[in-house]
């Protein structure tokens, strides 16, 4: 938990309502009312990014991904976005169950070639990336497993945050010798903690990790744990899920992660609400990060702009925002400036 509170990248996770249907101004009473009633379906992730000299972040060749991942940045910038910023969303598991007419529910009209599938789990970590990697692939071999043996994905958020633990604490020395016994462990295909998978080695290695894992991370669901609907019909329930790297977990409707991320989380308590649009929370995390930016001196204040007369700073950092909605990721780069800046 240190280490992502140290030297993780600031990173801010809300949920929100996928489609932008206000046109600014003030609004009345009946919109009001109107915007408490949306449901949200989407979920919102935005993270701070600084240039890493000497590194280029991979790309994603068309047709690679399962899902539909879309990156554009904005018109003034698109030229200045350094080639180490990258998207932080990983996709652990898509599904093709699924009815076609609930993908064109969060879907522009004009998207007419649409995936046969639709996104069900990721995770965003923040702290050392490399630990990131190794539960990503952890979790990915497990997912595989899952799969093989029932054909379908699990269709409760509490079984993959389950599966991220046996991880987690696997790596803090935890003893499965008489718990992965049992059938029940991760929907009865083993458990996930890499020691108990050392058997399946062709080198017969031990695949323990020698140190607790340095991160926090958010699982981003779109299943629907209901269990009374089938899972081809119902409406997705995104949810965030935030796993600390001793196991412990706790769901949120908006959270943040990483460096400044007690102040974060104070802002986010104060603006968040229901039924926020898509243009509405990623504005709120914007403003958010750049308070988080000022407070660690990587963004000059006003004041402190003025008296200096500008600074190269404010360009260097860039917010990276990444939509989930059932149809897959849609990144997108913007710029940080301070107030004075933007006006």
């Amino acid at each position: 938990m240190e280490a992502a509170s140290r030297y993780g990248t600031p990173i801010i996770a809300c949920l929100c309502c996928a489609t932008d249907d206000e046109e600014g101004g003030v609004r009345n009473n009946d919109e009001q009312e109107v915007e408490h009633s949306r449901k949200e379906n989407s979920i919102v992730i935005c993270s701070l990014q600084r240039p890493r000299l000497g590194i280029v972040a991979p790309s994603i060749p068309i047709g690679a991904s399962s899902t539909n991942i879309r990156r554009f940045s904005n018109k003034t910038a698109s030229n200045k976005v350094h080639p180490s910023i990258q998207g932080l969303v990983k996709i652990l598991a898509t599904r093709d169950d699924v009815d076609n007419v609930n993908v064109d529910a969060t879907t522009q009209p004009e998207d007419h070639n649409l995936p046969t599938h639709t996104l069900h789990t990721a995770i965003v970590s923040t702290g050392i990336q490399s630990d990131a990697t190794f539960l990503m692939n952890q979790l990915q071999r497990h997912f595989a497993k899952f799969w093989f043996r029932y054909n379908t994905l699990p269709t409760s958020t509490l079984a993959v945050v389950k599966m991220i633990q046996e991880v987690l604490l696997d790596c803090m020395g935890y003893d499965w010798s008489e718990e992965v016994g049992s059938a029940k462990v991760s929907g009865g295909v083993g458990s996930a903690a890499p020691s108990y998978n050392e058997n399946e080695d062709e080198d017969n290695s031990s695949s323990a990790a020698g140190r607790p894992l340095g991160l926090s991370s958010f699982l981003l669901s779109l299943a629907n744990d209901d269990t009374t609907t089938t899972s081809s019909s119902s409406a997705p329930r995104p949810t965030i899920t935030l796993i600390e790297a001793n196991g412990s977990s706790e769901q949120y409707v908006a959270r943040a992660m990483g460096v400044g991320a007690q102040k974060a989380n104070e802002l986010l308590a104060q603006k968040w609400k229901r039924g926020m649009s898509h243009g509405e929370a990623r504005e709120m995390m914007q403003e958010i990060l750049r308070e988080v930016a000022i407070e660690r001196g990587w963004l000059p204040a006003d004041d402190d702009d003025r008296s200096r007369g500008g600074s190269a700073m404010s360009t260097e950092l860039t917010v990276v925002s990444e939509t989930l909605t059932t149809r897959g990721v849609d990144i997108e780069f913007l710029p940080l400036q301070n107030e004075k800046s933007r006006v």
